[in-house]
């Protein structure tokens, strides 16, 4: 029988929310950093049902740290925001959760600044594509499993907002799970550059997620091509090849990729804009020196 969320001891909920109202969040992780996170402090509970379950806070200093998030995104020209509202924020985490897994427990909490979700048994993607342990067709698979989530996603009107390989978690049954709809595109674009901007950034995190092109036997150009393919709407791909929705440079841009050396934050970028004919877009020799660290 599947449990309720009101079933999971109210007790163990406060002590996390009441423990987490000091801590730093602007990278907190979990003890075991499977699931990187960097806003909000994620807490791990025994549900006294075998079952392990998560408890998303935000604590107070969680708004200074949103703040500078959306600071850096309009500088950077991204057209999305984190949801800073606590109430807005549960009720569309919530709520997509349920939508998405529906055989998975998602609810609120008696605290205005958190929720409760189940624990999915898994990795998060960038764990799984940088793994020495892991064959390349595995990760081909992962990739094309993302993409093909993220395409059903956006057939229900569902956008993400930063579909990145940190807010994935590949599960022990192979399922994929995308998490962490606390970001929201501007109301004034279309669904289809909400899907484009989702898909273009989620290709951006995959292409960076391999510090050398080649790591996994295929090229940016040959990554980018399986993405494209599988993705298979014709309106968003000749809107990406059109318009080309990212920008390439600016302070949240540099902070989506820190995990990579900034050469590589570039080189992702350029080849993509390679890719979509955009050379005349920009200074291409300028920005391979730079990305070589010329």
């Amino acid at each position: 029988m599947k449990k309720n969320a009101s079933e999971v001891p109210e007790h163990k909920v406060r002590e996390v929310v009441d423990e987490s109202q000091t801590e730093n969040t602007f990278f907190q992780r979990l003890k075991d950093e499977s699931h990187p996170h960097f806003s909000s402090v994620i807490k791990e509970i025994d549900g006294g049902d075998n079952k392990k379950y998560l408890v998303k806070i935000r604590p107070p200093l969680f708004l200074i740290s949103g703040l500078l998030s959306n600071l850096s995104r309009v500088v950077s020209g991204l057209k999305n925001t984190k949801i800073l509202d606590n109430n807005q924020w549960r009720k569309r985490e919530v709520e997509y959760f349920k939508k998405l897994y529906p055989e998975m427990v998602a609810d609120h909490v008696p605290f205005e600044n958190a929720f409760l979700m189940e624990k999915i048994d898994g990795e998060v993607a960038g764990k799984v594509l940088r793994s020495h342990g892991r064959k390349d067709e595995e990760k081909k698979d992962a990739i094309l499993n993302m993409v093909d989530f993220l395409g059903r996603l956006h057939k229900r009107d569902i956008f993400h907002g930063e579909p990145n390989i940190h807010n994935c978690i590949i599960g022990d049954d192979g399922d994929v799970y995308w998490i962490d709809f606390e970001v929201e595109y501007d109301d004034d674009l279309s669904d289809v550059e909400k899907r484009a901007r989702d898909l273009e950034q989620f290709t951006l995190s995959v292409l960076g997620a391999f510090e050398e092109e080649g790591e996994i036997g295929m090229d940016d150009d040959e990554i980018i091509e399986i993405i494209f393919d599988k993705y298979d709407d014709e309106d968003v791909i000749s809107f990406i090849h059109s318009e080309h929705c990212l920008p390439l440079i600016g302070p949240h841009r540099i902070y989506q990729f820190s995990y990579n050396s900034l050469g590589r934050f570039y080189r992702a970028q350029i080849n993509l804009m390679s890719y979509l004919g955009k050379e005349d877009d920009f200074d291409l020799m300028e920005l391979l020196d730079l990305s070589s660290g010329k």
